[in-house]
């Protein structure tokens, strides 16, 4: 890209920085951007790619000034003295930590604001307020890279940084010095600011990444004596996502030990070896080595997670680790319908909605306690297969009260054309807490094998259950509200439902009840900053919402996490 240079004549005088104060410097560069905007014509014009670099430039000049301010707002978060500075007490606050604090109060990803934090610790002078900092005040840790903050784009700094912080940790399991480790660095930072001007983003992270790997053999051991240190290094197991996009077809990274290399390899042969078949197990088995060993692993992993609770293995609050495999109540009602219309072709549509209601009052009857829970009588067409379009939305009955459900989720975009929204529109009819997407089939084949847990929800996400006269929540009442939730229910957070305790909204000691209306999943973190009074909650047509920090919403306006819910 070519870099315009600013010369000495672009304004008649100098202007008096001084005089304005910073509230209106900012103001000013906001009016600068409208005027820019108002004076574009609405198709290119000479000079269109000329304005459009220097505007590029101009805001990607911020950029070390924003780090500087990520650093400056990291040292006021921890070091509690100085909190003052930022409207923070003392003691636990409403965010988790430092980078929290960053991407709360500017409304960025929180992964931008652990890039910012990580850029300002190597690229910027270190401050007298930085404890954490092995850098003399004054100095950066990587000088040379730093020159290029505000000139080349910043994504270019954090491949570089990613890799330098990579190659000084395996030096450093693999038992070299700090003056080895320091020497390797500059050379290494010396290297890349070589690369780092003249490369678009892809060229350079392509020269990163095998840079690092060319870095990495230098660094092992000859004839492969790694040391301990070293070689827990190398141990992971990463989750890499769909594979070519395929949502059926997640790709995983392994790197274990000798010891799980030979359980893993000991289970895979036995179970894929085609003379471990029965002999009256004739049928061919088509699929490819790949397929028989994923589905061999899943199989094993399955067993372990039916046989949880007998491990002594526990989750969150003292649970069971338990699996939640989710669907809405409209969607699954739906579905029962089409089953029975399946098997049943030969009665009405209205004869099958009552066989399904007697069947549900039926199992509801001869539980415990039961407050009737059944599908109220839906009318439908006399002989068709399935009620017609018309048919006012299915309800049940909760005791004495009727509750109206609105229709099932649908994966076709043809079926929601003439709806007020988009909520019934849902790619993922069945979803577990992790994986996004499960088919049908799978669901069913779980069922059988695993143990899911059925929890209905109602259209709005809300669970049909009673609650006990009990001070901790009971195994069924913690999977409604898992299975509800889904994961921290504060908005913002994205800790799932496994790492997450239930809160008493209501307090059981002031007579709250121990029940899916008075219970919400919150993480550790959130779970203190409602006992320490950092975070408030309230309900709001029979979902909770949060009034969260000044800082995150002035308005102080009651809100929900939609990151589970979506």
């Amino acid at each position: 890209m070519t870099t315009t240079q600013p010369t000495a004549d672009v304004v008649d005088s100098p202007v008096d920085w001084g005089a304005f104060t910073t509230e209106e410097i900012h103001a000013a560069m906001r009016g600068a951007y409208t005027e820019l905007d108002a004076r574009e014509e609405d198709a290119p014009t000479d000079g269109v790619l000329h304005r459009s670099i220097q505007l590029e430039e101009t805001l990607r000049a911020a950029t070390p000034l924003q780090y500087r301010y990520a650093g400056l707002l990291k040292d006021a978060f921890e070091r509690e003295p100085l909190r003052d500075c930022v409207n923070l007490p003392q003691g636990k606050t409403a965010f988790r930590d430092a980078t929290d604090f960053l991407a709360k109060t500017h409304g960025i990803r929180a992964n931008e604001a652990a890039s910012r934090l990580r850029l300002a610790a190597s690229l910027t002078p270190a401050r007298v307020t930085d404890v954490e900092r092995k850098d003399d005040v004054g100095e950066t840790h990587l000088p040379i890279l730093s020159r290029f903050q505000g000139q080349v784009h910043p994504g270019k700094l954090t491949s570089a940084l990613s890799m330098l912080d990579e190659i000084d940790r395996n030096a450093e399991a693999a038992g070299r010095d700090e003056t080895f480790r320091t020497k390797l660095r500059q050379l290494t930072e010396k290297d890349l600011a070589e690369k780092i001007e003249h490369t678009t983003p892809e060229e350079f992270s392509r020269y990163v990444s095998q840079r690092k790997k060319d870095l990495l053999a230098s660094i092992d051991p000859p004839e492969g004596n790694f040391i301990q240190a070293h070689t827990n290094m190398m141990y992971d197991v990463r989750r890499i996502g769909p594979v070519r996009g395929n949502k059926n077809a997640i790709g995983y990274e392994m790197v274990v030990d000798p010891e799980c290399d030979e359980i893993l390899q000991t289970y895979l042969m036995g179970r894929t070896n085609p003379r471990g078949k029965d002999d009256r197990d004739t049928d061919l088995d088509t699929r490819s080595r790949g397929h028989r060993r994923m589905a061999a692993l899943c199989d094993a992993l399955k067993f372990v997670t039916a046989n949880l609770d007998k491990t002594g293995f526990r989750g969150a609050s003292g649970a069971h680790a338990q699996m939640l495999v989710l669907i809405d109540y409209p969607t699954l009602l739906d579905g029962l319908r089409r089953e029975i219309g399946d098997h049943l072709p030969e009665i009405s549509a209205a004869q099958r909605d009552r066989l399904l209601a007697t069947l549900a009052k039926d199992r509801e009857n001869t539980r415990p306690g039961s407050t009737g829970t059944h599908l109220a009588e839906v009318p439908g067409d006399t002989n068709g297969t399935h009620p017609p379009p018309d048919t006012p939305p299915s309800t049940i009955r909760l005791g004495d009260n009727v509750i109206s459900l609105p229709p099932p989720k649908t994966t076709s975009i043809d079926d929601i054309l003439d709806d007020d929204n988009l909520d019934r529109l849902h790619p993922r009819i069945s979803q577990g807490v992790y994986t996004p997407y499960f088919p049908p089939d799978i669901l069913l084949r779980m069922h059988c094998d695993v143990g899911v847990t059925p929890v209905t929800l109602t259209g709005n996400q809300q669970v049909l259950s009673v609650g006990t006269a009990v001070r901790h929540f009971r195994e069924h009442i913690r999977r409604a509200i898992q299975a509800r939730d889904r994961g921290c229910a504060v908005p913002g957070c994205h800790v799932p439902a496994s790492l997450c305790e239930i809160h008493h909204v209501q307090p059981w000691s002031r007579g709250g009840a121990t029940s899916t209306d008075n219970g919400v999943m919150l993480c550790s973190h959130h779970h203190a900053a409602i006992h320490a009074q950092a975070l408030k909650i309230t309900k709001v047509d029979g979902e909770f919402r949060f009034i969260l920090h000044p800082l995150i919403d002035p308005d102080q306006q009651p809100r929900v996490n939609y990151f589970f819910q979506t």
